[in-house]
Order: C-alpha cells, then structure tokens, then sequence
C-alpha cells in the first residue's frame, strides 16, 4: 500500500510540475498619444531688505531694543497681507514666526516700500545682544518664499548697533 501511495505522489507531483498556464495575447493598443504639456513651477519672491537698523534701550527711549526694517516686493503681485514675520533672540538658525502686534508692527507701503519695527527683549538690549529677524512672503497656495534676513546687534548701552541684511 504504501509503494502505491508514493507511485501515486510522485505521477501527482509530475503532472502539477507539467501542467503550465496557456499564452496570452495581450498587447497595448490604444491609438492615442500623448502630447508636449508645458509646466511651470510657482516662484515665489522673497521680500527685499533696503534697510535694517538696530538701537539699544537708551537710543531708542522706550524699554526694548528694536530693529527697523525698510523693505519691498520685488514684482507688485503681493502687498503686506502676504508678509510672514520671524525672528531669534538666539541666531538665524533659530528664526521662529511671530504675528503682526506680537513684537512686530508694520506700516506702508510708501512708494510701494513697508516699514517693520521688531522689538527685542530688555535683556539683549542692555547687554549688548544681538537678534535676528526675517520676513518672508506667503502665497494664496501656502507656499512660502526664503526668508530675507537681519542680524542686529546692538551696543552695550548707548549707541547706534549695526545690522547685516540678507537678501534671497
């Protein structure tokens, strides 16, 4: 019984292994063809710095160091409203975004150009710190632009600080 068992396994096992699927005879046969689609990718400008200036408590008369910044749009297809505000106690690395009346004012345009002024803490100011801040621009899609930069330091007490500004 069990030579007939494994005759049995062994004709079974040669007839699966033989047994083969039929040929197809698919093909592609659509007639149509595609044709040349011209993309463009969405630019979108970064704000450009004309000026950055940064004064200490003292120059300043109120409680807060400051950062005043001149600014534009490159093309007239944005106004303030696409503006997204930045700034860091703590480098340019550290840019974090903030909203208009939270540290930051902007008037404008004059002449198409935006005055911002970004208020620092009391502590960099009398200490002669230094902060960063950034404007960038938003579009209706959510995308947004690099962000054009100033770095600010300030003097130890009295004086006029510098700013280096950062165009993208």
């Amino acid at each position: 019984m069990t030579r007939r068992r494994v005759a049995l396994t062994v004709a079974g096992l040669a007839l699966v292994i033989s047994v083969t699927p039929g040929l197809t005879e698919a093909t592609w046969a659509d007639s149509e063809h595609g044709s040349s689609v011209t993309m463009t990718a969405l630019t979108i400008p970064a704000p450009f710095f004309d000026t950055c200036t940064a004064s200490s408590v003292l120059v300043s008369l109120s409680l807060t160091p400051r950062v005043v910044v001149t600014w534009h749009y490159p093309s007239g297809m944005y106004d303030g409203t696409n503006a997204r505000y930045y700034n860091s106690d703590s480098g340019i690395l550290g840019l974090t975004p903030i909203s208009l009346g939270s540290g930051v004012t902007t008037t404008g345009p004059v002449s198409g150009t935006y005055t911002s002024t970004f208020q620092g803490n009391l502590l960099s100011g009398l200490l002669g710190g230094s902060a960063d801040v950034g404007i960038s621009t938003t579009h209706s899609s959510g995308w947004t632009s690099l962000i054009s930069s100033g770095h600010a330091t300030f003097p130890l007490l009295v004086g006029a600080g510098t700013c280096t500004i950062t165009n993208n």
